[in-house]
């Protein structure tokens, strides 16, 4: 016998979803044709800004500069596209949201972004040196630092990438701690372990130095206690409809 059909709702839903899917998809290869033009110029600013004296770039296979330039310009899609991204899974999930929660999402969305940026900033500027000064340590007379570019833009993409994804680490743990799956009292009971935590991703994320490491580790820390601390302070409004806690019957 034949199971159930779906209802109409459920058929809407996933239209609606793939959609949202085809828009994102869409929108990220017509970014990628301005990205390819746009990546050549950012490759000559990386190649003279962000190396320093000492280094120098080769390229050991004919069509290497070509998946470089492959690779630059995948990733300024995802970050160009990354604004419409969100602007249509808003589209998709607003209709389902109460007034009060998209007050709350729209910030949050807002801060995602802007939190990107900051980490792939503090990426380039400040990690990248870190790893070429890591690098450059184990020069001496016997061994030149001679570095591929194909490796020294995938070091360098990772960094950005990973700088970028540790940064939402506030946003995902303010919107756990407002839908109640975990509360500010566990937040501090299990702060020993999420500081491991943080330490062990950061450095699965980041080369083998400790600097870099801690570059990554610290910022996630000071936003775990961060968020602890305001988040104390902040009080949750009800869903219109939903009923009071019952307060605790005095005792005879």
């Amino acid at each position: 016998m034949a199971g159930p059909e779906p209802s109409h709702d459920v058929l809407e839903h996933i239209d609606a979803l793939r959609s949202t899917l085809l828009k994102i998809i869409g929108t990220y290869a017509l970014l990628c044709v301005p990205c390819w033009f746009l990546a050549t110029p950012l490759l000559d600013y990386l190649l003279t800004h962000a190396i320093p004296g000492g280094f120098s770039i080769h390229y050991f296979s004919l069509l290497e500069p070509f998946f470089a330039m492959i690779k630059l310009m995948l990733t300024l899609a995802a970050m160009a596209s990354l604004p419409f991204t969100l602007f249509y899974l808003w589209q998709f999930v607003a209709p389902a949201l109460l007034e009060d929660e998209k007050k709350f999402i729209r910030p949050l969305l807002l801060a995602s972004f802007l939190l990107a940026c900051v980490g792939a900033a503090s990426a380039y500027f400040f990690l990248m040196p870190c790893v070429i000064a890591f690098s450059q340590s184990f020069a001496g007379p016997n061994m030149d630092p001679v570095i591929g570019l194909e490796s020294f833009i995938s070091m360098l993409l990772i960094l950005v990438i990973a700088g970028a994804l540790l940064f939402q680490f506030p946003v995902v743990l303010f919107t756990l701690l407002t839908l109640g799956i975990i509360d500010v009292q566990s937040m501090r009971r299990r702060r020993p372990a999420v500081i491991v935590g943080i330490l062990i991703l950061a450095a699965f994320l980041t080369p083998p130095d400790v600097i870099s490491q801690l570059a990554l580790a610290i910022p996630a820390c000071i936003f775990y206690e961060l968020s602890i601390l305001i988040f104390s302070r902040y009080k949750r409004k009800p869903r219109p409809g939903a009923e009071p806690p019952e307060k605790a019957s005095p005792q005879p």
